[in-house]
């Protein structure tokens, strides 16, 4: 069993890893938004290669295969953290991109494992699984977070300003609590400072969504500024 900080610790890097950039996900394992370890319906505009319902069926394969670690993690979850309820993680996980019936499974594991109080811990061995399960998903839909040469060639100063162009247009386009969610973006302090600055000078400006080209690299430059890296 794995104490509660190496948890936490492990925690904020799957979560991290596992997903593009979204604003449920910026706010990291700290803020407790939403659900930072899977993708929502929202981030499956992004550009991917193959439509939605090709990769879903591999998507719910993964799910399947990783069902007990992730109802054990989400279980660990609620109990130890504080981020969100029981309800909570129910009332967000009808955004994931999982079927149905998959997302009730785990669910209702998640419930069993709270009620029955056999609630732990991963162990170093599930924890690793369960970071290769969130790639693998990661992989299906955000192909630019693997694209491990593009990641080594992008500058930190191209990263910075497209990814303050992706978010400065979604705040222009409504979502306003970007701005006090990024205050808590898992980035380096440096990184983050400059970040949040490059989104405030692009906010009385005009942005155009993303090009096709530049959500691909986007995945990217999210990659490159993973903790860790």
């Amino acid at each position: 069993m794995v104490t509660g900080g190496f948890m936490k610790t492990k925690i904020t890097l799957a979560l991290w890893l596992a997903v593009t950039p979204a604003v449920t996900i910026a706010a990291g394992a700290e803020a407790g938004q939403a659900d930072p370890a899977r993708f929502t319906a929202r981030q499956s505009e992004k550009a991917l290669k193959t439509p939605l319902a090709e990769v879903l069926g591999q998507i719910d394969a993964i799910d399947r295969e990783t069902m007990d670690i992730q109802a054990l993690y989400w279980a660990w979850d609620v109990k130890n953290t504080g981020r969100l309820t029981y309800g909570e993680l129910n009332n967000n996980s009808r955004k994931w991109i999982m079927k149905p019936e998959t997302r009730t499974l785990l669910m209702n594991k998640v419930k069993a494992l709270l009620d029955n109080g056999k609630v732990r811990g991963l162990t170093p061995e599930e924890m690793n699984l369960f970071n290769a399960g969130r790639r693998r998903v990661a992989g299906l839909l955000a192909p630019g977070k693997l694209d491990t040469k593009l990641i080594a060639e992008l500058s930190d100063g191209y990263c910075i300003d497209l990814q303050s162009r992706y978010w400065a247009k979604r705040v222009q386009d409504g979502e306003k609590e970007i701005l006090e969610l990024s205050k808590k973006w898992p980035l380096k302090k440096e990184l983050k400072d400059k970040l949040r600055a490059a989104i405030s000078e692009k906010l009385p400006l005009e942005n155009a969504n993303l090009t096709r080209e530049e959500l691909y690299k986007l995945d990217a430059c999210i990659e490159k500024f993973a903790p860790g890296k």
